[in-house]
């Protein structure tokens, strides 16, 4: 190893990559085929998150020697980092448990869980020891539905991850332990083993935000509120807003408050419930709202105005991200209906169905929320046979396999994406709806607010919202919950709302 190379080698163990990275350059320069300093400025460069640029000097470094091991390790890295599954599987797979635990992130990444699985099991028969493919195996068999053997591989994850093990690492696999339970429907379970981790990390920001999941859905609301906002800077979740806080709804009055859109268009229609709250104490309320939510929204009585999330921010002597507003006012209003439709809007809308009752119906929502709340149009057929009754899809978005279904059975149900422009177009449609039959989306939280009944289809591990063991909701009177009995099967979610709309 020249003494240039060297350098390079001390100051990436050194962690300084800018330094690292300039005397690679230098080498590079000089000889363009330098096999060890393409290799090195490539791992430099993925540590700075610049994979795209990282990929050229790992391939030129591969074309100098295409089977050197961790080479392809890297490159698989780099690959999938830049969320190039098949090119990672491709470079993927040798026989130690770094390349195999690659290409089960390779395969996940290309949604073949099973083969995921696989792979990461076979990186552990190799390397029993090796906390990453524990881990990635608890999040394929998640995948896969295989939740007993998920939440053994997680804990194993914990056990033989090293001492020097960063407390971010170890904060994931608690969280996915967390996350497992929570499947399992043993929400007691988690919180358990959120606050073991916490009494050791106290202030975890990850953890700490999945410790909220579990105490809002199991009704713990003061502490599960508080423990809420840490989801600012979760992956996955945008950062707070410049200037937004938590509310002192006492101090309220005479200001211009301003409520942010956060999360999806179904947070925004539950929690804007809490604006007519802040006017009756003086406040004047803004929205900033997704654009297919602001001709809906502009029509709710305690709002002064509503700006899309597309517009400039408005100016505002507060601001506050929509969903603080339950820890800012400690309530959990029932205050329906909050939302309505103009009566202008009511009477476009020919509904004549001869006597026969009408029913807005929605099997999925957008693609964020298909994991957790989607079924296929097909799972819908028993339910589209039943006599006496017109089903009308309230979807305005409706996947190619659920149209070809359709298309090719052609049940009882008229579409009406058409006419369905935005949220508001919706709010008219449900209100010439006798009832609603909707899966756990934005539609769900609309019927609710407009106080229309509706039936929701749950999942076995529902979304904290809708709480456990009860078919009401504290939040929406209207509504009535309809739950899985176990993970997986929606037929019998189905049968419950049958036998209810069948009922004498």
């Amino acid at each position: 190893m020249n003494q240039r190379l060297q350098e390079a080698a001390r100051l990436y163990a050194a962690r300084d990559h800018t330094a690292a990275e300039a005397v690679c350059r230098t080498i590079v320069a000089d000889d363009p085929r330098h096999f060890d300093a393409l290799h090195l400025l490539g791992v430099l460069l993925s540590r700075q998150d610049q994979h795209a640029l990282a990929l050229e000097y790992l391939r030129r470094a591969e074309a100098e020697q295409p089977g050197h091991r961790l080479l392809r390790i890297n490159l698989g890295n780099a690959l999938l980092a830049t969320q190039q599954f098949a090119a990672a599987a491709v470079v993927s797979g040798d026989a130690d448990a770094a390349s195999l635990n690659n290409l089960g992130l390779a395969l996940r990444g290309m949604q073949r869980h099973e083969e995921a699985a696989a792979a990461f099991k076979a990186a552990t028969e190799l390397e029993p020891d090796y906390a990453p493919a524990w881990f990635n195996l608890a999040g394929s068999l998640t995948k896969a539905g295989r939740l007993d053997a998920a939440l053994q591989a997680a804990r194993t994850a914990l056990r033989v991850a090293p001492p020097d093990t960063p407390v971010h690492r170890l904060s994931d696999i608690v969280s996915e332990i967390g996350r497992i339970l929570m499947h399992l429907g043993q929400p007691e379970a988690a919180l358990r083993e959120c606050r073991v981790f916490l009494v050791n990390h106290p202030g975890d920001r990850i953890v700490t935000w999945n410790m909220s999941l579990a105490l809002l859905l199991l009704g713990r609301f003061a502490e599960g509120w508080a423990a809420y906002e840490q989801r600012f800077g979760i992956p996955g979740h945008d950062p707070r807003s410049e200037g937004a806080s938590v509310l002192d709804v006492a101090r309220v009055a005479g200001k211009r408050i301003l409520i942010l859109q956060e999360q999806g268009r179904g947070d925004m229609l539950h929690f804007v419930r809490y604006a007519p709250l802040l006017t009756d104490r003086g406040a004047i309320v803004v929205v900033q709202a997704y654009p297919d939510l602001v001709p809906l929204l502009r029509a709710m009585p305690g709002i002064a105005e509503v700006v899309s999330t597309e517009a400039p921010r408005p100016s505002a002597d507060m601001i506050t991200p929509v969903m603080s507003l339950p820890l800012a006012f400690g309530t959990q209003p029932a205050n329906i209906p909050y939302l309505r439709v103009p009566p202008e809007m009511s009477g476009r809308l020919d509904m004549r169905s001869d006597g026969r009752r009408r029913v807005g119906v929605a099997w999925s929502g957008s693609a964020h929320s298909y994991e957790r709340s989607a079924m296929s149009a097909e799972t819908l057929a028993p339910l589209f046979a039943l006599p006496g009754f017109d089903f009308h899809c309230l979807q305005k978005d409706i996947l190619e396999s659920d149209r070809a279904w359709l298309n090719s059975v052609r049940p009882a149900l008229t579409l009406h994406t058409d006419r369905i422009g935005d949220f508001l177009d919706t709010a008219a449609l449900i209100q010439t709806m006798d009832v609603v039959v909707t899966i756990d989306t934005a539609v769900a939280h609309l019927a609710g607010s407009l106080a229309h009944p509706v039936h929701i289809m749950l999942p076995f591990n529902p979304d904290w919202r809708w709480l456990l063991n009860r078919s009401d909701s504290p939040w929406y009177p209207t509504a009535r919950l309809h739950r899985q009995p176990r993970p997986g099967p929606w037929a019998p979610v189905v049968q419950s709302v049958i036998a209810v709309l069948t009922a004498p």
